[in-house]
């Protein structure tokens, strides 16, 4: 089997790697290929030697190979892994700051933040899904590359790039919660979960079988290292009888997220420049020669649990374990009353020719018109993208729940505009 990871010179790779030697027992891996841009040599030169000197610990027959080549690191593939950040941490930090010029929730993937970050990711996205489909048609791409419903919308449903699932590492968080809060195995725990990527919520919580919703509202606690600690209101929450994503405080307590963010840029920085400071700690790491594993302090880079989510979809694809995973992919039916081509992140069984949705009922009415709005800004975001029409991504702004105000709509894009310009042209 041969996998390729796109954006490898990540911190996030030795995580990625010691996955990949976990389901090495079950499916035998002949190649990996770390594929990056020359702009992240430095990155990506200690981050293969880690990878190099992790494989060789575990004895690992698996060849690393190390290219700016896409081609040669495409071909063939099997497996496909999306985890580059366009426009690099620098694009990061400028869609958590730019926002905040102009009053509003600055963040990666929601928000006008989570818009910039699409923006710059199509044209890469689509160069990628171009040469696989020349390359390695049959590959199956894993999208962990933010934000990751809204590209795997554009790559599914615009781009009709079939074999792609998108990923997050929330919804294993949930399963984790629930599983310790229910001392069962996290196998045993099924989740009514469902909404967009960085937009969803449990609704129901079944542990063996058994519906044990009435007991969860008190014994979750889920804070994302990602995101302000604010914490939802207890009362707001029995009142919901939904259980948010994390993400869910930018729409639901914007007042608050909105001061901490704010707070935050004037005191530590943006969550962006906190995860420059430990990137670079984490680089002196991985340079050291005696070091061949994987270190603690990637736990505080976010992305918690991230390699066993993307290394467990892969193994149970491979080996059609018919498992549940909560992943982002066509409704086509679980959700009764959202259309059917709608990316949802949802439960799904995994199977060698692909995902099936798991029936899960109509959805909360408190979630939909949610759902439907934020999935009209994706659609109109990339057919303005699509067709180079700047007032149907203006219109996407205006729409937005976390977008701006009329007045302040041509500022900020040209705003938006004249920033990402300057952050694309310093990654080419």
């Amino acid at each position: 089997m041969k996998i390729a990871v796109v954006g490898a010179g990540s911190t996030y790779t030795p995580e990625l790697i010691e996955g990949l030697i976990g389901i090495s027992a079950d499916i035998l891996l002949d190649e990996i290929w770390l594929l990056d841009i020359p702009i992240s040599e430095r990155k990506f030169r200690i981050v293969g030697n880690l990878s190099e000197r992790m494989l060789k610990k575990t004895g690992q027959q698996a060849l690393l190979h190390r290219t700016y080549d896409a081609r040669a690191a495409l071909q063939n593939a099997d497996f496909i892994i999306f985890q580059f950040r366009a426009g690099l941490l620098q694009g990061r930090i400028q869609d958590e700051k730019i926002p905040l010029e102009f009053g509003l929730i600055g963040q990666e993937t929601t928000g006008m933040g989570g818009l910039a970050c699409s923006l710059r990711a199509f044209p890469i996205i689509e160069k990628y899904v171009n040469l696989i489909e020349q390359t390695a048609p049959r590959a199956w791409i894993i999208n962990f590359s933010n934000p990751s419903g809204t590209l795997t919308e554009f790559m599914v449903n615009h781009l009709r790039y079939e074999r792609c699932i998108g990923l997050c590492n929330i919804p294993i968080e949930f399963v984790m919660e629930a599983a310790k809060a229910f001392a069962c195995e996290p196998e045993q725990v099924f989740l009514k979960y469902y909404g967009l990527n960085h937009l969803s919520w449990v609704e129901k919580v079944h542990i063996q079988g058994q519906d044990r919703t009435s007991e969860m509202w008190d014994r979750f606690n889920l804070n994302m290292k990602n995101i302000p600690q604010s914490d939802y209101d207890p009362k707001f929450i029995a009142q919901l009888k939904l259980l948010p994503n994390p993400y869910l405080r930018y729409y639901y307590m914007t007042d608050r997220m909105l001061s901490a963010e704010i707070q935050e840029r004037d005191s530590q920085g943006t969550r962006g420049e906190v995860i420059q400071r430990i990137e670079e700690q984490l680089l002196q790491l991985y340079s050291r020669e005696d070091l061949d594993e994987k270190p603690e302090l990637l736990s505080q880079r976010g992305g918690f649990m991230y390699s066993t989510v993307a290394t467990g979809l892969m193994r149970d694809l491979a080996l059609n374990r018919d498992t549940i995973h909560i992943i982002n992919t066509r409704n086509n039916g679980a959700i009764t009353h959202l259309p059917d081509d709608y990316i949802l992140e949802i439960p799904a069984r995994i199977r060698q020719n692909g995902p099936a949705p798991v029936p899960l009922g109509a959805c909360h009415p408190a979630t939909s018109g949610l759902i439907h709005t934020v999935k009209n800004v994706e659609r109109l975001v990339i057919t303005g993208y699509a067709e180079k029409r700047d007032d149907l991504i203006k219109t996407a702004m205006l729409i937005h729940p976390l977008g701006p105000k009329e007045s302040h709509l041509e500022a900020l894009w040209q705003r938006l505009q004249q920033a990402n310009r300057a952050v694309m042209a310093a990654a080419e």
